[in-house]
């Protein structure tokens, strides 16, 4: 798998909201989307230092898996965070 090099920053205007043991993302209040446990500690990760292979690598030795086993489950979740505009692409 090539690398990616990529570095995923969240939405400065994004908000996570834990609410009955639910987590809700919104930009002003006035939408709401559930989002689950696995994106949100993506999200958390996507500060604009991290390339994705680094988050892969993080995730996978959190959960003891491969980096390449984790990768293509991470990418998905990030192409819809990017779809919903949670997070955008960065150069340092």
């Amino acid at each position: 798998m090539k690398m990616d090099l990529r570095r995923p920053l969240k939405a400065k205007n994004l908000k996570v909201i834990d609410y009955i043991n639910r987590l809700y993302a919104t930009f002003d209040g006035s939408s709401l989307w559930e989002i689950d446990k696995s994106s949100f500690e993506v999200l958390k990760m996507c500060d604009g230092t991290r390339t994705v292979d680094e988050i892969a690598r993080i995730i996978a030795k959190k959960i003891d898996m491969k980096v390449e086993d984790v990768k293509p489950t991470l990418l998905e979740i990030l192409k819809e965070l990017e779809d919903l505009k949670f997070i955008e692409y960065v150069s340092l």
